[in-house]
């Protein structure tokens, strides 16, 4: 299952509609902080959830049955108003997803993968009012299936969509996510994962494949899970492909590479369809982003991974596809427009174009991620004002180090051939 189609207005600060168009395989959303990232994300979670816990298109919700969905009544409709929160998705469903009972139920409407739901949520009397209308596509247009008709909430028993927040809990129980990187129940899950006797054994292939990418910081090697069964606790070791250095704890490896093993291991355990995550880049290089956003491609396009991922990001690094979201504050609210992919490092005013912090700062430096920025005068001197390609290039006489545009470069070794032949 995809979601292609994802609007909501009426949820937290969400007042205007916000619309995300043509949601591809990994989706990215900018915006400054503060402006409502985090609530589009949550208003998908709510929408998923409503999706399970209704048996009917129109059901009565308590505020305790909603707490138990993971949202406080007091905090999830906007202050300012009393309009109710409507969410609507369209859905692309593949046939094969659908258990065999459910085929033939739904062949009767459906000549179409698509699927539009709305969903409205209100304040009632004694709690809350849930309606649901899903409508079906067919010959150019979305057509409404029949109220007594309930055969398509069946299909949603689980929850398809889990949200990874910036405290990267996927559940409560998770509370060693304080004090250790990658938790103990994270740990269990992923050596049952390993030992399971169903498709779970094809996510830990993936997860160990994937983590590969760190063999040239870590060797020749693959990651191993364990389990001590005289304390009941399960680990994760790095085990070297010759075997003498023997394993290597996931404790002890750096604090990057744990994150990253931690996210790469939520995405897989959680079972889900879709994940939404948030801020991904937290604490890590520039560099690890990078190899990041490559395990986050290859995982979507593993048929055992999670169909798409949609993450709230104010680094450019995990730009996928033709476009991201820009969010920014409207006249009514927070707004959000595709741009495309080139403006990503502007809209984010990353660390190559963002201003100096400090009148004391030097008007040139290199990052630790090897990023170079340039004082405005090079710049203009390249003739590289908006950007573009550059070489370094070493000399041989005196050993210094010059800077010279791809043009440049070229034309000085086009010279340097010429002058050999």
């Amino acid at each position: 299952m995809q979601v292609k189609r994802f609007s909501v207005n009426g949820y937290k600060n969400l007042v205007s509609e916000i619309v995300l168009e043509d949601i591809g395989a990994i989706g990215v959303i900018h915006g400054e902080n503060n402006l409502g990232k985090s609530n589009l994300l949550e208003a998908m979670q709510l929408f998923f959830q409503l999706l399970c816990f209704n048996q009917t298109w129109k059901a009565q919700l308590t505020t305790q049955e909603l707490a138990q969905l993971g949202f406080k009544a007091s905090e999830i409709f906007n202050l300012d108003s009393e309009i109710p929160i409507t969410i609507t998705a369209v859905l692309k469903i593949d046939p094969s997803e659908l258990p065999r009972t459910q085929k033939s139920a739904f062949s009767r409407w459906m000549n179409s993968s698509e699927i539009q739901i709305s969903i409205e949520l209100q304040k009632a009397t004694n709690g809350f009012e849930c309606q649901i209308s899903p409508n079906f596509w067919d010959e150019n247009q979305f057509i409404k299936l029949p109220e007594n008709d309930t055969s398509l909430l069946s299909f949603f028993t689980q929850n398809p969509l889990v949200l990874i927040g910036v405290d990267r809990r996927i559940s409560e129980e998770e509370i060693e996510t304080v004090r250790n990187i990658v938790p103990q129940t994270l740990l269990l899950k992923l050596y049952d994962m390993r030992d399971s006797l169903d498709r779970s054994i094809y996510k830990w292939e993936l997860f160990v494949r994937t983590l590969q990418r760190f063999n040239d910081v870590l060797g020749e090697g693959e990651f191993v899970a364990l389990f001590n069964r005289h304390t009941n606790r399960a680990n994760l070791a790095f085990q070297p492909k010759n075997g003498k250095s023997g394993r290597i704890p996931i404790e002890i490896l750096g604090s990057g590479i744990q994150q990253v093993v931690a996210l790469v291991a939520r995405l897989l355990v959680s079972n889900a369809t879709f994940i939404a995550i948030e801020e991904p880049e937290l604490n890590l290089r520039y560099t690890l982003q990078l190899r990041l956003r490559e395990i986050f491609q290859e995982i979507v396009e593993d048929q055992f991974g999670p169909q798409q991922i949609l993450i709230s990001s104010h680094s450019p690094a995990f730009e996928f596809g033709q476009h991201f979201y820009a969010m920014r504050m409207g006249f009514d609210g927070p707004l959000v427009e595709p741009r495309p992919i080139r403006e990503a490092n502007h809209f984010t005013q990353h660390d190559l174009n963002a201003p100096l912090t400090s009148e004391s700062a030097p008007m040139g430096y290199v990052s630790s991620d090897g990023l170079v920025r340039l004082p405005e005068y090079v710049r203009q001197a390249l003739g590289l004002k908006q950007g573009g390609g550059v070489v370094f290039v070493k000399r041989q006489d005196s050993g210094h180090i010059e800077l010279l545009k791809d043009e440049q470069f070229l034309e000085l070794f086009e010279s340097i051939k010429n002058e050999t032949e």
